[in-house]
């Protein structure tokens, strides 16, 4: 009996657990759940998830099952909030319960990014103090004590610009890891074969592939963790080890630097250097110096390939449009007269460059997909039933192309954000794309002053200096509907040939 007995063990536990599955995606008594696409008893929609531009299948989704839908993979449950109503009821007002994340035993676990900025539970005493410490630390004085850093670097990109404006991504690139590693740990970063770089856009790629919905098997059965890596099919446990060493790389080797250099006396003033000497002449605890260390990281992470992401778009969609390219450098010119470079004090004076860049952020969005939410108890939104431990992800792009909030989305038109406008004169203004493009409740970028001002200088200085043109051998213009842009946490625009030269 025994005999026959063993062999079926596995079958009537995989039985259970598929029976397990099942019942676990109905709603408690009386509850409704939310629509969403139909998919297989075990593998749920895991099918239907696109793995290029996920964002506009969830809009066209949303377009069939309303603004909140549902969708599951293995078992996991996930929420896209596809409206400005649902973003604002569930992520805002209701923080408290939505700003956890989702636990990705891929991410956090193997490849060790549990306590991240970007990754800690809302729940951990860290999170609020992370919070504090960056806030305190990206303020206004921190903003004015870095802006000749922004300017000198700005002028820097705008010159190799008009040198090479072959290798766009690359001078871009130069110019967000060199204003990131000074302010972050006051190291310089003097030519683009610098490790910083490459590893700014490995550090986006590798979360975005560890985080991508349904990829991992380890993030739905979380035992496979123990498989050893050298088990046959254990190649995730091998590609975590890999994505680790290049984490640990990240963020050990400036911060130990920053040390080093404090040691020897000749270290310049930086976010990491204010936190690590103190006026009191008192060190850091070895769990304060662990904290500094996670948001010095974020720092870099968090804007390095953001900011990269937003200036390549500014220059594409230039290229695109000349009578906006125009019609900003005309206010630069306005404001500041033959020959003075743009300063801090000139942006306020500068609000047709400013709806400009409301306009990339809205068009183009850094984050199509915000970074993905976990309601930690069950809810109720608009009737229908939230579960705990669903997985929430915002679809800004969806939210920033909806023709009721936009109308005409996909047309680039920074008059939608004046108070005026020449080609729509009674068209009020519309609302501002920062609310969505930042983040949201109490995970909203805390660094969102700095990463504006930085961008505007950088638009400033590239406009007031250069004239944007497509490459002469480009054959014909790209037409602004017809452009693509990569699938990732961060998402960049399909660069193609322009020319960048001196007005």
């Amino acid at each position: 009996m025994s005999s026959v007995v063993q062999p079926l063990a596995p079958v009537v536990l995989l039985a259970a657990f598929v029976l397990w599955l099942w019942l676990r995606s109905f709603p408690p008594p009386n509850a409704t759940p939310l629509p969403g696409p139909k998919g297989h008893l075990f593998s749920g929609n895991t099918h239907q998830i696109p793995k290029k531009e996920p964002w506009r299948t969830y809009s066209e989704w949303s377009r069939k099952y309303g603004p909140v839908f549902q969708f599951r993979t293995f078992g996991r449950n996930f929420i896209v909030l596809n409206s400005v109503q649902a973003v604002t009821e569930l992520l805002e007002k209701r923080s408290s319960i939505y700003s956890d994340r989702p636990m990705s035993w891929m991410l956090f676990d193997l490849v060790g990014r549990g306590k991240s900025v970007f990754n800690i539970s809302s729940l951990h005493p860290w999170h609020r103090r992370y919070r504090k410490l960056l806030h305190s630390g990206l303020n206004t004085s921190f903003i004015r004590e870095h802006w000749p850093l922004l300017q000198e670097e700005a002028s820097k990109l705008t010159q190799r610009l008009i040198e090479d404006s072959s290798n766009l991504e690359a001078n871009i690139r130069l110019n967000a890891a060199a204003v990131i590693m000074r302010s972050t740990y006051g190291y310089t970063v003097s030519n683009l074969k610098d490790d910083f770089i490459t590893a700014a856009e490995e550090t986006s790629q590798i979360t975005g592939k560890a985080l991508a919905p349904g990829r991992w098997l380890v993030d739905s059965f979380p035992l496979l963790r123990f498989v050893p890596s050298w088990f046959p099919g254990a190649d995730f446990k091998r590609q975590a080890l890999e994505w680790k060493t290049r984490f640990d790389f990240l963020s050990s080797v400036p911060y130990t630097w920053v040390k080093n250099q404090i040691a020897n006396g000749k270290f310049n003033n930086s976010f990491t250097s204010r936190l690590l000497v103190r006026e009191d002449d008192s060190y850091p605890t070895a769990e304060e110096e662990e904290i500094i260390n996670w948001c010095a990281g974020a720092l870099y992470a968090g804007a390095a390939d953001t900011t990269v992401s937003a200036l390549l778009s500014f220059v594409m969609l230039m290229t695109l449009h000349p009578a906006i390219q125009s019609r900003a450098q005309a206010e630069l010119d306005l404001v500041l007269g033959k020959g003075r470079q743009p300063s801090y004090t000139d942006l306020d004076s500068l609000p047709y460059l400013g709806a400009v860049f409301k306009e990339v952020l809205r068009f183009a969005p850094v984050g199509p997909l915000a970074l993905p939410h976990r309601v930690i108890r069950n809810d109720e939104y608009l009737g229908f039933h939230i579960p705990k431990n669903s997985t929430i992800i915002p679809n800004v792009w969806a939210i920033l192309h909806d023709e009721k909030t936009y109308p005409d989305p996909f047309t680039f038109d920074p008059e939608r954000f004046l108070a005026t406008g020449e080609s729509h004169p009674k068209r009020p203004v519309q609302m501002d794309p920062r609310a969505f493009a930042f983040g949201f409740g109490a995970r909203s970028c805390p660094g969102s002053q700095f990463a504006e001002k930085w961008m505007l200088i950088n638009m400033a200085s590239i406009l007031a200096n250069c004239t944007i043109s497509p490459f002469s051998d480009l054959g014909r213009m790209v037409n602004p509907r017809d452009i693509e842009f990569t699938t990732g946490i961060t998402s960049h625009i399909h660069v193609f040939e322009c020319n960048v030269s001196k007005r």
